[in-house]
C-alpha cells in the first residue's frame, strides 16, 4: 500500500509560471554564455541578445515566488536567519539554496545586461562605462551561466525531492527534463527577439539551430524516461486535461512539430525554414514549455 501523502498546494499561475520564466531566462542566458565563449566574435547577435533578455524575464520571478508563499512578508527568511537577521545559506532548505542561486543569478544576468548596453553606447556616461568596461564579461558569464543552470535545474529537481509518487519516483528526470526545456524555450525567446530587433545571425543560425534540435530530442526522450520510471502513477498524464496539456501542448505542439518542421525545412534540396513558420515554430515551443510545467506540477499534487 502506497503511504499517504499531502499535497503542496501549489497554484499553476505561481509555481508554474516561475518554473516557465526563470527556465526561459535561464536557458537564454546558458546559450548566450556558450556563443560568448565559444563564438570567436562570429555569434555575438545571439549572445547579446540573449543577455539582453535574460535579466528582464528573470524579473518574473520574484513575485511570482512570493506570492506562493502565502506569507509574503516573511519571503527574507529564505535568505536571512530570522533570529540575528545575518545572511545565510540553510542547505537542508531547497527553498533557501534555490533563492540565493537566484539571486547570483540575477546579479550576474544583470551585469550581462549592463555590459550590452555599455558595449553599444547606450550607457556612457562617466565613470561608470569606463569602470564597468574593465570587467571582462566572460568572468560574469561564466558564474552566471552555472548559477542558471542550476536554476534551470533546480525547479525540477524542487519536485523530485518531495513525497508525491509522480515526483519523487522519477528522480532526477524531471530537473533534467527542466534543463532540457530550458535550452529550447531559451533558444525560441532569442530566435522571436533576433527577429524583433532585425538581427541576422547568418552563418551561425546553423550551429544555433542544431543546438536546438538536439535539446529537442532530449526533451522528447526524458518525457518518455518520466512515464516509465513513474509506472501506475503517470495514469493521471493520460487522462484529463493533463494528458492534453502534457501529450498535446508540451510534447506534441512544443517539441515534436517544431522539431519535424525544422528537419522538412532542412531536407536535402531545402535549406531554409520561412520565417512566418520558423516564428510560429518558436511561438509553439514557449507555449509547449509553459504546459509542460503546469502539467508536471498539477499532476504531481493529485
Amino acid at each position: 500500500m502506497s503511504p499517504v501523502t499531502h499535497a503542496p498546494g501549489w497554484e499553476w499561475f505561481y509555481v508554474g509560471l516561475y518554473f516557465f520564466f526563470g527556465g526561459v531566462s535561464a536557458g537564454a542566458y546558458f546559450i548566450g554564455s556558450l556563443a560568448e565563449f565559444f563564438g570567436g566574435g562570429r555569434h555575438r547577435g545571439i549572445s547579446r541578445t540573449a543577455f539582453y533578455i535574460a535579466f528582464p524575464i528573470l524579473l518574473v520571478t520574484p513575485p511570482l515566488l512570493i506570492g506562493d508563499l502565502g506569507q509574503p512578508l516573511r519571503f527574507w527568511h529564505l535568505l536571512f536567519d530570522a533570529r540575528s537577521g545575518f545572511p545565510y545559506v540553510n542547505l537542508s532548505s531547497p527553498m533557501s539554496v534555490g533563492s540565493w542561486a537566484l539571486v547570483l543569478y540575477g546579479a550576474m544576468a544583470f551585469f550581462s545586461f549592463l555590459d550590452n548596453l555599455v558595449a553599444e553606447g547606450k550607457l556612457d556616461f562617466a565613470p561608470f562605462a569606463r569602470v564597468y568596461g574593465r570587467v571582462p564579461r566572460k568572468v560574469y558569464a561564466a558564474v552566471g551561466s552555472a548559477a542558471g543552470f542550476f536554476i534551470a535545474g533546480y525547479t525540477g529537481v524542487l519536485l523530485n525531492v518531495t513525497s508525491r509518487p509522480l515526483w519523487a519516483l522519477t528522480d532526477p528526470l524531471v530537473g533534467a527534463l527542466f534543463i532540457a526545456s530550458a535550452g529550447s524555450t531559451g533558444a525560441a525567446a532569442i530566435y522571436l527577439v533576433m527577429k524583433w530587433r532585425r538581427v541576422h545571425p547568418g552563418p551561425e543560425l546553423e550551429e544555433f539551430e542544431r543546438f536546438d534540435r538536439i535539446v529537442k530530442i532530449l526533451e522528447i526522450g526524458l518525457a518518455v524516461a518520466i512515464v516509465i520510471a513513474a509506472g501506475k502513477y503517470a495514469g493521471v498524464l493520460f487522462r484529463g486535461p493533463y494528458a492534453v496539456m502534457f501529450w498535446g501542448g508540451a510534447i506534441l505542439l512544443g517539441t515534436f512539430v517544431p522539431l519535424a518542421t525544422n528537419w522538412y525545412a532542412h531536407r536535402p534540396g531545402r535549406h531554409v525554414q520561412s520565417e512566418p513558420a520558423a516564428v510560429l515554430m518558436a511561438c509553439l515551443v514557449l507555449l509547449g514549455g509553459l504546459l509542460l510545467r503546469i502539467s508536471l506540477v498539477q499532476a504531481g499534487q493529485l
